[in-house]
């Protein structure tokens, strides 16, 4: 009630005022904006509250948007969604799905090394090895084999199957001693390269760098020579005497490449790289021991 009244007083004595002779309306004057006589001063706290609700810039979110996100699309056929998905991708996206070509068969020819992986089958010929355990090849991402006859150097791998892309061969030195007291490998001079991509064109890739003259090894002064060979008498736990006479054969010795010295091949490791059927990139590694 008081709130009404409090409204509506402005209203009466406006009216009221109006309605004064003109004697009256003469000696008030006119109401001026900015004369502070004319303006209403509340001082109930009550009445000085907002009585409307305070505006809110951030929108709610719609339910509207939510049911459509959370509203499952009616399905297709599997044959008709598969139309569309293609129709709609563009031309770069379907052929980029495509599989690539796979490398045509090159049937092994002779005698030699096949190893038949899952996505990739290559063909070594003229290589017969031997290996001390099973090897599922077609669950294995690797295969390593011991020579026991034919050549590497000057070689080829043949793709027998498969999409490959890149060939790449990295290999293993050793430096080893031979004399009248028997061959003894050096692992403390052992030096693995760098990979390095073999050439190749039409499935055939060229297995090179494996040559006396073309091996990398570990250069080492005299000291570390008769300290490695220190470390490989006592590895197959010789007497001192045996130890002695091992150090005097190389007293002579100034490089690892000279005699009873030499540098060896002690293993070869091929990564053949390239796409399975799905166009997924695939990697596999042959790997081959020399013996000593």
């Amino acid at each position: 009630m008081n709130l009404r009244y409090s409204i509506i007083l402005p209203f009466i004595l406006v009216a009221l005022i109006s309605c004064n002779n003109g004697d009256n309306a003469r000696s008030h004057g006119s109401i001026r904006l900015g004369d502070s006589a004319s303006i209403v001063t509340e001082n109930d706290s009550q009445y000085l509250k907002d009585i409307v609700t305070d505006f809110n810039s951030r929108m709610p979110e719609s339910t509207e948007e939510k049911d459509t996100a959370t509203t499952p699309a009616p399905q297709q056929p599997k044959d008709t969604a598969l139309a569309t998905t293609a129709a709609t991708q563009p031309a770069t996206q379907q052929e980029a799905a495509k599989p690539a070509p796979e490398t045509p068969a090159a049937q092994p020819q002779g005698e030699g090394l096949t190893v038949a992986f899952k996505d990739v089958s290559i063909f070594i010929p003229g290589l017969s090895v031997k290996t001390y355990r099973k090897q599922n090849q077609e669950r294995a991402n690797g295969a390593s084999y011991q020579l026991t006859g034919g050549k590497l150097n000057g070689n080829h791998i043949k793709i027998v199957s498969g999409n490959v892309t890149r060939i790449s061969q990295h290999y293993q030195t050793v430096v080893t001693i031979k004399n009248d007291l028997g061959t003894l490998p050096l692992d403390a001079l052992s030096n693995t390269t760098e990979w390095q991509a073999l050439p190749g064109s039409k499935g055939t890739y060229t297995i090179s760098g494996l040559d006396g003259r073309h091996l990398q090894y570990s250069k080492a002064s005299p000291a570390q020579i008769r300290k490695a060979l220190g470390r490989a008498v006592r590895a197959h736990r010789m007497s001192k005497r045996k130890e002695k006479e091992w150090l005097n054969s190389i007293a002579r010795v100034r490089a690892v490449n000279q005699p009873p010295l030499s540098v060896t091949l002690r293993s070869v490791i091929w990564k053949i790289e390239g796409k399975d059927a799905r166009g997924r990139n695939f990697q596999k590694q042959v790997r081959v021991d020399l013996p000593i």
